[in-house]
């Protein structure tokens, strides 16, 4: 009865988007000539040997424009590399500064807006040559405002060269289905990630190895164009230490209704039913999941939620003269949930902000000075420290002392009270 309800135009909209979406063809049948079953590629080639096809695959397309201009060197693949790409990293949830491993990352276009985004990025591929492309990448467009550059690391295809538990999150795009020894591969990834990290993929879909791109790739350049089997993965992602994986469903293209259809959407009518069906393509052309390692991370000042302090400052004196300082003394009291980072740390560290206001309130100047702490404090921990500085010129002040994690925010925004003192600066004789 549904049908019955279905608007005209609901019903021509799924017509024209299902013919639009509707499934590739499929190459030749299993015993065409042509045909190359990936898993006598994966039975004849060790890993080794298929880690030197993927060399010989940058090394024969040296096109460097073109691997530099990714994702936006064509309008074709740009919008679903870039759609993927933000599904992937709003999924992983990485705060301010993670360490995040682009496992497969190419010539590194991801681990350019990851580095970007301010997170330390470790580039991960078996592919020299492709690394060597993502490190002129960066040369030709640098990264702006703070943050740490990238490091470029070779992958021999069975370990990762990284300590364990030392990453937060892994993403891997377009990659994973390369990879011959799956299973070893995911305990790596178990391995080097931290309690509670997430490892994030995007990959194709049902029958991957059976498209007509996979089928060229493997019978010119010996490229493993494997299938995603959820089942395989989900097993041997239990076997390596995850928890969990998490189907995610998306589409690159927007769902279109008219205001009539799009209200009944909201209501829960047939136009929501229909859009199920529209994603239907989407699910089965794409494999996106997350897989969530046991555990749990501990909170830090990477993070905005959990931050709050307490800030208590005392003057030697509350006059300076001009071209002098002020001296004395703050406690600090970690009364947040959130592990603070030391204040030499490179993301996210923690310190006593100096603010400038005049004596009615009004803030002259927010980046006065800091005052840095001499550790990284847990919560609950306090810690007395001797400060000077200099002072602000001629004039009356309110010097307002705020805990700030740099980058990230404010104690005061999240309710810390700064402590306020008020001070004046004599004018030199004339």
């Amino acid at each position: 009865m549904w049908a019955l309800a279905k608007s005209p135009s609901a019903r021509s909209q799924l017509r024209r988007i299902l013919a639009r979406r509707s499934a590739p063809p499929l190459p030749p049948a299993p015993d065409g000539p042509d045909f190359i079953d990936v898993r006598t590629l994966l039975e004849t080639l060790t890993v080794e040997e298929l880690s030197r096809t993927a060399e010989e695959y940058f090394q024969k397309h040296p096109e460097i424009d073109a691997f530099v201009a990714k994702p936006f060197n064509n309008v074709t693949d740009a919008p679903d590399l870039l759609i993927a790409f933000s599904q992937i990293v709003a999924g992983l949830k990485p705060s301010y500064g993670s360490t995040i491993l682009d496992f497969g990352a190419g010539t590194c276009w991801a681990t350019r807006l990851l580095t970007q985004m301010g997170n330390a990025v470790i580039a991960l591929d078996v592919s020299p040559t492709a690394l060597e492309f993502g490190r002129e990448m960066f040369r030709r467009l640098p990264i702006a405002g703070h943050h740490l550059p990238p490091s470029f690391l070779v992958f021999d295809g069975h370990r990762i060269d990284l300590p364990d538990a030392s990453v937060d999150r892994i993403v891997c795009l377009n990659a994973f289905h390369h990879v011959p020894n799956a299973a070893e591969v995911l305990k790596e990834m178990a391995r080097v990630l931290r309690p509670g990290g997430i490892a994030g993929f995007s990959e194709p879909g049902e029958g991957h190895s059976r498209s007509e791109q996979a089928q060229y790739e493997m019978r010119h350049y010996n490229v493993v164009e494997n299938d995603i089997v959820i089942d395989d993965i989900e097993r041997w992602a239990h076997e390596a230490g995850f928890s969990r994986l998490e189907l995610a469903v998306f589409d690159t293209l927007s769902y279109r209704l008219n205001w009539r259809d799009y209200q009944d959407l909201i209501d829960g009518g047939i136009s929501a039913h229909d859009y199920v069906d529209y994603l239907r393509p989407a699910a089965r052309n794409r494999r996106a999941f997350f897989l969530y390692k046991e555990g749990m991370a501990v909170p830090d000042s990477r993070e905005a939620s959990g931050l709050n302090g307490v800030v208590r400052a005392t003057l030697d004196s509350t006059h300076a003269s001009p071209g002098g300082e002020f001296t004395g003394e703050v406690e600090v009291v970690n009364t947040g949930a959130n592990a603070w980072l030391p204040s030499n740390a490179p993301f996210a560290p923690v310190l006593v902000g100096v603010q400038v206001l005049a004596r009615d309130g009004t803030l002259l100047t927010r980046e006065f000075t800091r005052i840095w702490l001499p550790h990284g404090m847990a919560p609950g921990e306090s810690v007395r420290i001797r400060f000077s500085f200099p002072a602000p010129p001629a004039g009356e002040y309110r010097l307002a002392f705020d805990l700030v994690s740099e980058m990230v925010c404010w104690f005061s925004e999240n309710g810390a009270e700064p402590a306020l003192v008020d001070v004046s600066v004599g004018r030199a004789d004339r």
